[in-house]
């Protein structure tokens, strides 16, 4: 089984697992998507998304959802917060405050 199948069927087995949608999302380059076992395809976001929601103390996972988004963008999580890409970086080192890579994000936005 390749990695990406590996994550699809922990997801399948356990679809509360945070770790395996955020990790399926990390197998996917920016834009594509996957299709779950149940049929639904999931873009990358929508993986960090899930696995916000699942875990939202997870701060690589703002992290990596803001990577996603372009300057400006924002994006809408699954409990209706509208949040942009600097709030996601922001979110990553309020939970994270030694996560030099969200400091480096933010200050290049």
């Amino acid at each position: 089984m390749s990695q990406q199948e590996l994550y699809i069927k922990a997801i399948d087995l356990d679809p509360k697992k945070s770790v395996a949608y955020f990790n399926l999302g990390i197998t996917l380059s920016r834009g594509g998507s996957v299709k779950l076992l149940n049929g639904q395809q999931m873009s990358q976001q929508e993986l960090y998304i899930k696995a916000i929601d699942l875990d939202p103390k997870k701060s690589v996972a703002y992290f990596n959802l803001g990577i996603t988004l372009s300057r400006g963008g924002s994006v809408k999580l699954l409990n209706g917060q509208q949040m942009s890409q600097q709030q996601l970086y922001i979110k990553a080192i309020d939970l994270d405050p030694n996560y030099s890579n969200a400091y480096n994000n933010l200050g290049a936005t």
